[in-house]
């Protein structure tokens, strides 16, 4: 049957590639709106996936508003890593500088990993666990877990194996010398 061989095709290039994946899933997640292509999408996906091979430790993306970051590294990203690379027991902090952005990205990510096209191909890696799974904080079956918190807030003893800090100050806060060093000291 080729529509199922080329399904199976597509699954797999998934499980390679972060930026086929976010090809492949964007539709579901924005089915109103069409992806932007360009080189930024491509090279912050490498990046990630750098990240993901333990290449890179620490990676500081820096593009203007509007060039996916978000949704590449605290939507798309850790649902690659759960799903299609197999990695549920992976942990993730995600942070902003106000929590309500970090909870609609903890929230974007679920609401992806709940679509049938992943729960078809991954389905069966993981589940959601029924007493956690909530907008700030959801875990998995393999022990995994995705939190959502704020600059500044208390994170002790929750030890992420990865820590995105999305914007940690706004844009008028950026201008202050104090903003920043409270960020820079809380990280």
């Amino acid at each position: 049957d080729p529509a199922k061989a080329l399904d199976e095709l597509n699954r797999l290039r998934c499980e390679r590639s972060l930026v086929h994946f976010v090809r492949t899933m964007w539709p579901d997640l924005e089915p109103s709106t069409p992806l932007v292509e360009g080189w930024p999408l491509d090279a912050i996906c490498a990046h990630l996936e750098a990240v993901e091979r333990g290449e890179i430790k620490r990676l500081l993306i820096n593009v203007p508003p509007g060039f996916m970051k978000s949704m590449l590294c605290s939507v798309f990203f850790p649902a690659w890593l759960w799903g299609p690379r197999k990695k549920g027991h992976l942990r993730f902090i995600s942070t902003s500088y106000a929590q309500d952005l970090a909870i609609r990205d903890n929230v974007r990510c679920r609401d992806l990993m709940t679509k049938e096209t992943y729960q078809r191909w991954w389905g069966s890696e993981w589940e959601f666990s029924g007493d956690q799974n909530a907008k700030v904080r959801y875990e998995n079956t393999k022990m995994g877990f995705r939190q959502a918190a704020s600059t500044g807030s208390a994170l002790t003893g929750h030890r992420g194996d990865i820590l995105v800090v999305d914007d940690p100050h706004s844009v008028g806060s950026a201008e202050s010398d104090q903003e920043r060093k409270d960020a820079l000291m809380w990280f």
